[in-house]
């Protein structure tokens, strides 16, 4: 993405937002970042105008109708108006503005992490929300579009785990992390379902129950994950 406004980085500072977040627990390699698709900006940029044109047309409609009707009213009454009427205008411009640019960067800072050991998304700008997941938890990642998304050519990649995320929708039998708003949900899905599964393949994650194993052999592939996990941890600790 380019860098952001002038503008931008004064609304970034007036709302705290912070930092870029931190890629999850995996090989510097293997960070892939993603973000929304522009057609979900389009569309929350749409609803943002529609919203903010009908709360103009009732500004205008209670000028109207109150420069009627003020004729009538005692004079401390159109005075104490004569001063209210513009400080709703003018508090109606700085909400569209703080708005319009909280929607823009609502969207450009959508972080979505994917790494070879887990994934973080991180969404939100007034109301930040992280979620962190390991694919040692992750029981499903499936794809959602409604009639609507379709028509965007966008869709949500949704992950499903067993509880082991910090943040995100709790379900009954877990948490979910979505990446909503994404014009290339196939290929996402795709990389993670294939990086799930050499996740498992290395020994790491969770995987089917494996038949019965005389001792020896056992002993051996104890022996075999041990030394993969003391040279996974080797690597992944940081360098003095």
């Amino acid at each position: 993405m380019s860098e952001f406004s002038a503008i931008e980085r004064w609304v970034l500072r007036v709302l705290r937002v912070p930092p870029a977040p931190e890629p999850p627990e995996g090989s510097p390699d293997s960070i892939q970042i993603f973000h929304a698709g522009r057609n979900l900006y389009i569309w929350c940029l749409l609803q943002w105008l529609l919203f903010h044109l009908a709360i103009l047309v009732l500004l205008v409609v209670l000028h109207r109708m109150t420069g009627i009707a003020s004729v009538s009213w005692p004079e401390w009454a159109q005075v104490a108006w004569q001063v209210i009427e513009p400080a709703l205008f003018i508090a109606f411009a700085g909400s569209a503005f703080l708005t319009f640019f909280s929607q823009r960067l609502n969207y450009r800072l959508r972080w979505y992490i994917v790494t070879d050991r887990g994934l973080r998304i991180r969404t939100g700008i007034l109301a930040m929300e992280e979620l962190t997941m390991t694919y040692s938890n992750i029981q499903e990642i499936r794809l959602s579009a409604g009639p609507i998304q379709n028509l965007l050519k966008i869709a949500d990649v949704e992950v499903r785990s067993a509880g082991g995320g910090a943040g995100g929708k709790k379900q009954d039998d877990g948490h979910m992390g979505c990446f909503e708003g994404v014009s290339n949900a196939n290929a996402i899905r795709d990389l993670m379902l294939e990086r799930l599964r050499q996740y498992r393949d290395s020994g790491l994650g969770e995987t089917a129950p494996a038949p019965h194993l005389k001792p020896s052999r056992a002993l051996d592939a104890a022996r075999a994950v041990l030394a993969e996990t003391r040279s996974l941890r080797e690597y992944l600790q940081p360098k003095s």
